[in-house]
């Protein structure tokens, strides 16, 4: 009886692996039917309605454009071996059903944003060759680590503005140069190029991310951290890259391994840099001869901090002041002088106030200020943090916008562990990504490992 079960399982596991969709037409009519229209190529605006699975009718379409459809069905496309391009933008799909793209050896692209898609599964996608798949502005959060198991000739993947919380990355396919995972929740990733053979674009902009680390054995154009949650960069140890950006994050100090990153362009403003660091880091880019990618905020800030500096190392002499009280009252002691904090510590946008040596610097009506400016300008937007709204609306894109109660889960605690024995071999999150036997050989000492349990990078597929 013990056997028959083992059997059993074992018949089932495998049915589950080797999953090939009944494709025969007359299950295309019967059970796969949706509406979809289909173009030749030199027809893209004259597209026929046709049924599914009768495309015959047109000949050897190359583009399909799918309707109003919530399940897009397996066996949704068999036997088309002439067709390049599947368009679904719009289409209210809901559900992607296994073995919905098999046998496709010619296309070029997958487009299906702007859906409800919440789920990229395994086995959707069985011998599947195609150069671009969009998959952007939907409502994914979840995507097997095999999913793109089967996609062959991948170039181009947009996951962009969704909804995941972690992302398979080392699972994707070799082949890919573009990756956008823009716009998502992502709070931790680590990306290995040995992994990858033509990887050359990666955007993680606008994100979540605290924990970082990267590493590229070879040149890359562009690497994107704008707008997370980073006070510093885990690891990074790259060959060379064009443009590597992290700005509007929470560095206030130079970033550990600044000189692994080797870039010709580096964009790292804003960000709530400390005067007293600015200089540091300046000195630190101009050794490596990194080039950086100037803004309104880098150059105003570069101004306020080198004022303060100049006024510091000119004074000399006998300091004039070395408390308020000792300036007159429109006037504040700092460096030994008396300055005018609306000349020195107040933008030129804002507007400053002093009183009793004190000073504000408030933004004129209808502008804001960024928090993680440290410059303190004002500029024409509705928001630049929750704050800036009602309490039932949150920032989004410098705009209040309400959104649908979601609940949070408590953030762990900021408290350092200390019981941990001090021989005990502690490895960083990332070790299983990027382990120390990297070609490079430029593993510096290994820094702590986080104080919170690590959020797993592969999401536990749901049966």
């Amino acid at each position: 009886m013990l056997k028959y079960v083992l059997f059993i399982l074992y018949v089932s596991v495998s049915d589950v692996r080797c999953f090939l969709p009944n494709c025969i037409r007359e299950n295309q009519y019967k059970f796969y039917s949706f509406p979809v229209e289909g173009c030749s190529d030199y027809l893209k605006d004259l597209c026929t309605p046709v049924e599914s699975g009768r495309f015959e009718v047109i000949g050897q379409p190359k583009i399909v454009k799918i309707k109003m459809t919530s399940v897009l069905p397996t066996c949704a496309f068999y036997g088309i071996d002439s067709l390049q391009h599947i368009y679904g933008v719009k289409s209210n799909i809901k559900v992607l059903a296994k073995g919905s793209f098999v046998n496709l050896p010619n296309l070029k692209s997958i487009i299906l944003s702007y859906n409800q898609i919440t789920e990229i599964r395994e086995l959707i996608f069985k011998n599947v060759s195609t150069e671009k798949l969009d998959l952007s502005w939907n409502n994914i959060f979840s995507v097997d680590p095999d999913a793109f198991k089967e996609v062959h000739n991948l170039k181009e993947l947009d996951l962009s503005r969704n909804s995941l919380l972690t992302v398979p990355v080392n699972h994707l396919s070799r082949s890919i140069s573009t990756l956008n995972l823009a716009y998502n929740q992502l709070t931790r990733i680590a990306i290995n190029s040995l992994k990858f053979t033509n990887l050359t674009s990666v955007d993680l902009s606008n994100n979540k991310i605290e924990n970082i680390a990267i590493s590229f054995f070879y040149p890359i154009e562009m690497f994107d951290l704008t707008n997370n949650q980073l006070y510093d960069i885990d690891y990074v140890e790259i060959t060379s890259v064009n443009r590597f950006r992290i700005g509007l994050n929470n560095f206030r100090r130079t970033p550990q391994y600044l000189e692994n990153i080797n870039a010709n362009n580096i964009g790292i403003y804003p960000n709530p840099w400390s005067c007293e660091a600015l200089p540091d880091l300046w000195r630190s880019i101009t050794s490596l001869k990194y080039n950086i990618e100037t803004t309104g905020t880098a150059s105003d800030t570069m101004e306020i901090c080198t004022n303060i500096t100049t006024v510091s190392v000119q004074r000399g002499g006998p300091k004039s002041c070395t408390s308020d009280h000792q300036c007159p009252t429109s006037k504040t002691c700092k460096v030994g002088q008396c300055l005018d904090p609306c000349s020195y510590f107040c933008h030129r946008s804002s507007v400053c106030k002093t009183k009793n040596h004190q000073f504000t610097c408030t933004c004129p009506k209808g502008t804001k200020s960024d928090p993680m400016d440290l410059t303190g300008s004002c500029k024409k937007v509705e928001c630049y943090v929750g704050s800036h709204c009602s309490r039932d609306k949150v920032c989004i894109q410098n705009r209040c916008a309400k959104i649908a109660a979601t609940s949070t889960t408590p953030r762990p605690s900021t408290t350092t562990e200390t019981n941990i024995p001090e021989s005990e071999d502690i490895k960083p999150w990332w070790f299983e990504d990027i382990p120390s036997e990297s070609p490079g050989g430029l593993m510096k000492q290994l820094p702590p490992v986080p104080h919170y349990a690590p959020i797993p990078l592969i999401p536990v597929p749901l049966d």
